[in-house]
């Protein structure tokens, strides 16, 4: 008889279809039957549509015969190596995929979550070229293209991954040097490649659960599943997007802030303390001159200058990871904007962390009754000391 669903011709007791796998109802099974043995034989059937106990005895031995035929034919499927290597590879990627997708919200442990995951990407590019053929020599054609195209999404998780890795790196060269945009573009990469590896991992997850049951089906001689829809498919990697960019979007915002109030203080903090260094060796000079006198001799920008406890060391000489040079100058009461004996001692910061060309801080020293009085110069002071907000101070390069 033929198949009501594809029209291929099959056996007349099939329950299924053994070329789409559709279920045969047993209405149609018996008409088809009926017609194809009233054709072969040219009797016609008995009055009141009874038929002879030889009639119907000889149907039952036919549809016993089959049915062992059909056991006979599905036991071979079932001892079949290819088969039964691919399910057993295809159990053990499930458990692994598990395992991947539940240590990647732990914390520390999604670092093995992803070594893990390119363990199953690699797997993957190899086991679903065998998945593909065995499909293909069932003919169930069109889970062997959503095999093969498995093996495309496992490619571009391999590549997302190897860039995770590099925008990771150069996250981790930001935080060394101090640079918010080596640090805000490695995350940037580092969040964009990660969210796009998982997305494509759960889609991956959901077509392995489907390829699974096609396989198992094969292997029991079941009805082949449906094919999950496209819908269903898209839209749980879609919400897992969005739950993923709603959690990283309010740690971005709580983090970051943190992240560079705490550079702007170690910067300044190195900055202040080399300053404040100089300006109690300037004082001590100040000192032994009696506060008076000490015009050019408390100065280091020709060359470096020493006395009784104390020593000012050429502005070179103080350069650090942030520190480009400190200057030290004096000027006597004539020729100071105050009126009094000045020192001025200027920090020149290293460009690489500020927007300005020439950024630096000077304090100036003014000597009044034996004692120096330290003050901010906001004239030459092109770097805002403000390190209480972590958006306002400046911005870091």
């Amino acid at each position: 008889m033929k198949c009501p669903f594809c029209q291929k011709e099959i056996n007349d007791s099939s329950k299924f279809c053994p070329e789409c796998g559709k279920k045969l109802q047993s209405d149609t099974i018996s008409e088809n039957s009926m017609l194809q043995n009233t054709a072969v034989s040219g009797d016609k059937e008995p009055a009141g549509g009874l038929k002879s106990a030889a009639e119907t005895a000889g149907n039952f031995q036919k549809d016993a015969d089959f049915e062992t035929e059909r056991k006979e034919e599905f036991s071979q499927r079932n001892n079949d190596p290819e088969l039964n290597a691919v399910i057993k590879k295809l159990d053990n990627m499930n458990i692994m995929q598990i395992v991947c997708l539940v240590s990647f919200f732990i914390p520390v442990v999604n670092l093995l979550g992803q070594i893990l995951l390119l363990v199953i990407v690699i797997m993957s590019l190899g086991l679903s070229v065998r998945v593909s053929s065995v499909l293909r020599r069932f003919r169930y054609y069109e889970y062997a293209r959503i095999s093969e195209g498995i093996k495309t999404k496992c490619a571009v998780i391999l590549l997302s991954s190897i860039l995770m890795a590099v925008a990771a790196i150069i996250m981790l060269i930001g935080v060394g040097r101090q640079s918010v945009t080596l640090m805000v573009g490695g995350y940037a990469v580092c969040f964009v490649m990660s969210l796009v590896a998982t997305v494509l991992e759960i889609y991956c997850f959901l077509r392995l659960y489907t390829i699974m049951n096609v396989m198992d089906s094969i292997a029991h001689n079941r009805e082949h599943p449906k094919k999950p829809g496209a819908g269903l498919v898209i839209c749980i990697p879609i919400v897992f997007v969005l739950l993923i960019f709603t959690l990283s979007g309010i740690a971005a915002v709580i983090g970051l802030p943190i992240v560079i109030q705490h550079m702007k203080n170690c910067i300044f903090t190195e900055i202040l303390m080399e300053a404040h260094n100089v300006q109690r060796q300037a004082a001590i000079c100040a000192h032994e001159y009696n506060y008076t006198d000490f015009a050019g001799i408390c100065d280091n920008t020709s060359e470096a200058a020493e006395g009784f406890g104390w020593k000012l060391r050429s502005p070179r000489d103080y350069a650090t990871e942030y520190v480009d040079s400190i200057e030290v100058t004096s000027t006597n009461a004539e020729d100071s904007d105050s009126g009094y004996p000045e020192i001025k001692v200027t920090v020149n910061a290293k460009d690489s962390y500020f927007p300005d060309p020439d950024p630096k801080i000077t304090y100036v020293g003014i000597a009044i009754n034996d004692d120096i009085r330290w003050r901010l110069d906001p004239r030459e002071t092109t770097v805002i000391i403000d390190i209480q907000s972590p958006w306002s101070v400046w911005d870091i390069r």
